[in-house]
């Protein structure tokens, strides 16, 4: 049986992605190739993240949290550079998060 929590979680990291992208595809342009695989992939995590919870996988919530994990771990070091402390501090809160959540896995 899935823990409440890890199925809220996986229900509002999901819903943020798609929402973060939707509001970035809205604000800019898209000329990079890299930024488009990204932004799929990160598509593709948020719709595992959403489905696993609504069929109760226990095969998917794993992989869907470890797509995340990768995600936010590679995402960091961009926002660093950019300087935007306020987003590594909530990606590296969500690191933490995620790495509590899995020993319930």
């Amino acid at each position: 049986m899935m823990s409440d929590y890890i199925t809220y979680y996986a229900i509002i990291a999901g819903i943020s992605i798609i929402a973060y992208w939707i509001n970035y595809l809205r604000k800019s342009k898209l000329n990079n190739t890299y930024i488009k695989t990204h932004i799929i992939a990160e598509i593709t995590t948020a719709a595992i993240l959403i489905y696993s919870v609504f069929t109760k996988s226990t095969v998917l919530i794993p992989l869907s949290f470890g797509m995340l994990l990768y995600a936010t771990i590679n995402i960091v070091g961009e926002y660093i550079d950019k300087k935007e402390i306020k987003m590594v501090g909530i990606l590296i809160i969500n690191i933490i998060i995620l790495i509590f959540l899995m020993n319930f896995l």
